[in-house]
């Protein structure tokens, strides 16, 4: 497990046999079950999570009813301590939707070795930055897209979610109710089959 992470570090610069060493070594790796929370409204975290395996969803409350904003798969990063920040409390739940295995890494122990290796301080950063622009871009083609752009994109990008989510939950993420995305689902079909 601790090579998909080392991986995934190694798309952003060529890490040396040390860095690999000192990821390996302090690398903690937990195992989630299905409907565990890691974060709920309310509550502070201290810890960040890369998801080696398995389905996250984060959602809001609202009168009552969950939106979901957010699914999170293989090679995520779930960031609810820097969105936090500052002693603010999460407007958001973090829920595993399926038994997971994530790496598990708290901000305080993450600055001391930031702190101690300037490459890996280069590389929290450009993670950051990168999981910013993504955050951005989804947000800015969310608002201009109709629900069934929404969910077209999710086929073109997300295939796996179609598979592994439930429709209601789908239909919530793109901001329709279930008996919407089904008439989309449909005409998306009949499309497909004239052409």
């Amino acid at each position: 497990m601790q090579d998909k992470l080392i991986e995934y570090f190694s798309k952003f610069r060529i890490l040396s046999t040390a860095e690999k060493e000192i990821i390996s070594k302090d690398l903690k790796i937990k195992e989630f079950k299905k409907d565990t929370f890691l974060l709920r409204e309310g509550q502070q975290s201290s810890d960040n999570y890369f998801v080696l395996n398995g389905c996250i969803r984060e959602y809001v409350l609202k009168n009552g009813e969950e939106r979901i904003t957010k699914f999170y798969t293989e090679d995520d990063w779930i960031l609810p301590a820097i969105g936090v920040g500052s002693n603010q409390v999460s407007k958001y739940f973090i829920q595993c939707m399926e038994d997971a295995i994530l790496v598990v890494a708290n901000d305080e122990e993450g600055s001391e070795l930031m702190k101690t290796n300037q490459k890996f301080q280069e590389l929290a950063q450009m993670i950051l930055e990168k999981e910013i622009i993504n955050q951005q871009k989804h947000f800015a083609e969310y608002q201009n897209s109709t629900p069934e752009e929404r969910y077209l994109k999710l086929q073109e990008t997300r295939p796996d979610l179609i598979e592994r989510v439930p429709q209601f939950q789908l239909s919530s993420y793109i901001g329709i109710k279930p008996e919407s995305l089904s008439r989309i689902r449909k005409r998306i079909l009949e499309k497909n089959r004239k052409s």
